[in-house]
């Protein structure tokens, strides 16, 4: 039996991975024949790992997401007669990690089962808010067809007759979703390697994607030895909690051979840090007060620290004073370092600098335009903790308000010799740990600063970001998770700060984790054990303070995302009141959804250029530029984010300030 594998790549900066080296190794010991399409014009990094393995490279645009790529593959790159000449076909994409046990033990456990194509994971039937109803499908990121399948005529002409999807969603719908149902009502039968059925219920509104919401689960216990890399980058907090994924790279890491530094290696390099954070929850809880132990929420485990006083010989705090009046509380906290690591106290007052000498601590005089020579000494330092002292007088807002924020900092940072004992024993422990800040203050003014997002930093942040020719992830929609000129960094993080101008130097607070993704690292948030317990008490305090004044006003809720959607639909309903028209900005799904909740609705409109049809839900559709009149009319923009901050500008050049983001 001839097996002929298509394998499917796509990467934004045209690298491949060494994830993909394995997964292209154990597909070899199964097929005869692997032919990798690059929905790239080049690969710039990784090449040799392709040639290793394949057979054929082929490159194409990125035309029709990963359907498209394999159209292109059957029909023209290859062609049907190449093709039938095998007795197995495999489409695969690199959107997973593993596998986690031999190929060859998968595809002969399939080859028991009777089907007439197979695949590694499937959907129940379901309910979904922007699909509407789904049938039972097998998920098409990795699809085994047999001869019998293969060599039907339906089968050449269900990929002829494929269209190049625009949208994603539109590939899901059209192949992903239709796929399984045709063939099987042809009488083809399917069945997959996992135990999805497991989990699925009889109440199909509570189906869901399984591999993205229970990876750990599958993988463990329901024979699904891969981890797929799009649950990385979801938002699961409308259903559960986000355990899932660090125990899943707890469970590959210990209990199986493969190496997840291949997961670690294309997650840092191609995700949002804030992503990372949030889904492997990288927030360190570190006990101190004499304990032998540091635990991580995250892992939910311990490890003992050394009890010698090592690993301190090249590790520097460094102090930025700038308030004499901050001196007593700095040193209750630095004089305990001095016999263990550098301690260092650089400021512009040389007035300060001997207040500190006088206590016996080391000081510099620095100038702020001479900080490329301070940036190159500090980067020769394993570990580097940066701090900054605080206003703790009354001159400006109440003492205690600072004083609770120079706590937060420090206390979560320096709180004695053993706390950052652990968390030297964290940078060593974890190889790809660069980066760790205090969490974000809750008090006073500080609570303002949830939300703002990048307020208003994003762009001068990204030209920063392609000057020094960093490769991380900047999204406008994706705030860094933690602003903040107080942390713990690995020094070597710190050589491309080498080349930063002296105009850029406020922008670092909003730039250390993304320094440290450029490096290999990813970033997470450290807090005492005293500190996580009161931090915790607090957070609770605000968020049912908030949720009780959101039901006074909105009504009930059950979750977050309920909750969210009733303050979305009063403050819509308060907007088209207040117009006689409303012009719908967009025509996808989402203006869709939002047809009947809208009053007064006269007509849809698109961006000029843009395809559009004549009519969507029996109303017409106008270019931007054939609205005439608008002064009566509220816009509506049933975008996502991305797409918002592309029309904004336009309206704003035709002067409409009367809009509503959805």
């Amino acid at each position: 039996m001839k097996r002929l594998c298509i394998y499917l790549t796509y990467d934004k900066q045209n690298i491949v991975d060494k994830y993909i080296g394995w997964m292209l190794k154990e597909l070899k010991t199964c097929v005869d024949s692997i032919v990798v399409v690059c929905n790239e014009t080049e690969i710039v990094r990784g090449l040799d790992i392709l040639e290793k393995y394949a057979d054929e490279i082929f490159y194409r645009g990125n035309i029709g997401f990963d359907a498209g790529g394999f159209k292109d593959a059957l029909c023209d790159l290859m062609g049907w007669d190449r093709v039938m000449q095998y007795d197995e076909l495999v489409l695969a994409n690199d959107s997973m990690f593993g596998p986690f046990k031999p190929m060859k033990d998968i595809f002969a456990e399939m080859d028991t089962k009777p089907v007439d194509f197979w695949g590694l994971t499937k959907h129940g039937e379901g309910v979904n808010d922007v699909l509407g109803h789904v049938c039972e499908h097998i998920q098409s990121y990795f699809l085994v067809v047999r001869a019998r399948m293969l060599h039907c005529p339906q089968f050449k002409a269900y990929w002829d007759a494929m269209p190049y999807y625009a949208a994603y969603m539109e590939t899901v719908k059209g192949h992903e979703l239709k796929f399984t149902k045709y063939f099987s009502e042809l009488g083809y039968t399917y069945g997959v390697l996992a135990d999805t059925q497991a989990n699925d219920s009889e109440h199909i509104e509570n189906n869901y994607i399984q591999y993205s919401m229970i990876s750990y689960e599958l993988i463990k216990k329901r024979n699904f030895p891969f981890l797929k890399k799009q649950q990385i980058a979801y938002d699961t907090l409308n259903l559960q909690t986000q355990q899932n994924l660090r125990q899943s790279l707890d469970y590959i890491d210990k209990w199986t051979s493969y190496d997840v530094n291949f997961i670690w290696d294309n997650i840092i390099r191609t995700l949002n840090v804030g992503d990372l954070y949030r889904s492997l929850h990288l927030q360190y809880i570190v006990h101190g007060e004499g304990s032998d132990y540091v635990r991580r929420r995250s892992r939910g485990r311990f490890m003992r620290m050394p009890e010698q006083d090592d690993g301190w010989e090249n590790v520097v705090i460094a102090v930025f004073a700038t308030y004499r009046g901050s001196v007593e509380d700095v040193l209750e906290y630095v004089r305990e370092f001095i016999p263990y690591c550098q301690v260092r106290v650089l400021s512009e007052s040389r007035e300060i600098l001997k207040e500190y000498g006088r206590q016996g601590v080391e000081g510099r005089h620095i100038v702020w335009d001479e900080a490329e020579d301070l940036f190159a000494e500090l980067c020769e330092y394993d570990y580097l903790c940066v701090l900054h002292d605080m206003d703790l007088t009354s001159e400006e807002a109440p003492g205690c308000t600072g004083k609770s924020y120079f706590y937060n900092v420090w206390e979560n940072l320096v709180k004695d010799k053993q706390h950052v004992s652990e968390i030297l024993n964290l940078f060593r422990e974890e190889s790809r740990l660069g980066f760790l800040a205090p969490p974000q203050p809750n008090f006073a003014q500080y609570f303002g600063e949830y939300g703002k997002g990048w307020n208003g930093r994003f762009e001068e942040a990204g030209r920063i970001v392609k000057e020094l020719q960093w490769n991380c992830q900047l999204s406008p929609l994706k705030a860094p998770y933690r602003i903040t000129d107080n942390f713990w960094i690995r020094g070597g993080i710190l050589k491309k700060l080498k080349r930063l101008k002296m105009r850029d130097y406020s922008y670092l607070p909003y730039l250390w984790s993304y320094l440290a993704q450029d490096a290999g690292y990813y970033s997470g948030i450290v807090e005492s054990s005293r500190y996580a317990s009161m931090n915790e008490v607090n957070l609770q305090h605000y968020l049912c303070q908030a949720a009780s004044q959101v039901r006074r006003q909105y009504g009930e809720f059950r979750s977050f995302s309920e909750m969210t959607e009733r303050m979305l639909w009063a403050a819509l309903e308060d907007f088209c009141a207040k117009y006689s028209k409303i012009l719908v900005y967009g025509a996808g799904e989402l203006a869709k959804k939002f047809k009947g909740r809208l009053p007064n609705t006269e007509a849809y409109v698109v961006s000029d250029g843009r395809s559009r049809p004549d009519t969507l839900e029996g109303m017409p559709v106008y270019y931007l530029s054939e609205v005439k009149e608008w002064d009566d009319c509220g816009f509506v923009l049933c975008l996502n984010e991305e797409n918002q901050r592309q029309v904004i500008p336009l309206l704003e050049e035709y002067g409409i300030e009367h809009y509503f983001c959805v």
